[in-house]
């Protein structure tokens, strides 16, 4: 007779690996790569199984500390809120998510953006039990993203500059609407919205890290001024940036 799952967290690693063994397998190989972040989480959305370099850019955790947390309990709430957005649609409607480009914490406490992929894990009977989930370092990966990649790199690049999105668009190819959706479909945001993140990113880092002025931080990160900061940092991360520098010093 096939075993009753257990509720909440006790669906941990034993059990889902005797309901889905070749989580074993993945665990091994993902399990020392220092490039690719890998995760498993249960139906809880609580992690079970987690490698060093998940841990690391989950803020320098041990692995096993993480074990039984779930993401809001790891990483800042606007980021947790859109992981587990994507948690919902693979484990409820059994969604594999492909290349989702999206902000992840990096080891200083800054923000970096990472390819991500989560798929169901599936037992015997094909019913839902768990995710799996990888993602890469934009940085680091050598993935073809065509016209997404050079409008992300050159962002990434020049954000402190004036960038005009009309003309990262008229060098793609592309016309504005076929680019846009293009880009959403993959980072989930406008190439307007992916250049505000990437500001918001970059000042988040600042403000962690350095003692400079709201204004100065604004002018670097390529804010208007510092009105235009403290709205759109705001309305990016839930809270103004002093309360950002207060609370994660």
């Amino acid at each position: 007779m096939k075993k009753k799952p257990p509720a909440g967290n006790l669906q941990g690693r034993e059990w889902l690996l005797q309901q889905a063994p070749g989580l074993a397998i993945a665990e091994t190989l993902f399990g020392t790569l220092t490039d690719v972040l890998f995760c498993i989480k249960n139906r809880s959305r609580c992690y079970v199984i987690v490698n060093e370099a998940f841990a690391r850019r989950a803020g320098g955790w041990r692995t096993e500390q993480l074990v039984g947390k779930s993401a809001k309990e790891v990483f800042p709430a606007i980021l947790a809120a859109g992981y587990e957005q994507q948690d919902d649609e693979v484990l409820e409607k059994g969604i594999t998510i492909r290349d989702r480009i999206e902000l992840i914490t990096q080891p200083d406490g800054g923000m970096g953006w990472f390819i991500s992929q989560k798929t169901p894990v599936l037992d015997g009977e094909g019913k839902v039990i768990a995710l799996a989930g990888i993602s890469r370092d934009l940085a680091e990966t050598k993935s073809d993203l065509g016209p997404v990649a050079d409008i992300v790199n050159t962002i990434h690049r020049d954000f402190a500059q004036p960038l005009r999105i009309e003309e990262l668009v008229a060098r793609s190819g592309y016309s504005w609407s076929q680019l846009e959706r293009k880009v959403r479909s993959i980072v989930g945001l406008s190439p307007r919205g992916l250049l505000t993140k990437t500001r918001v990113e970059q000042a988040a880092t600042r403000l962690i890290h350095t003692d400079k002025p709201l204004a100065v931080i604004a002018v670097e990160c390529g804010f208007y001024d510092q009105a235009a900061f403290s709205r759109q940092f705001s309305a990016a991360t839930g809270i103004s940036p002093s309360h950002y520098r207060n609370a994660f010093r």
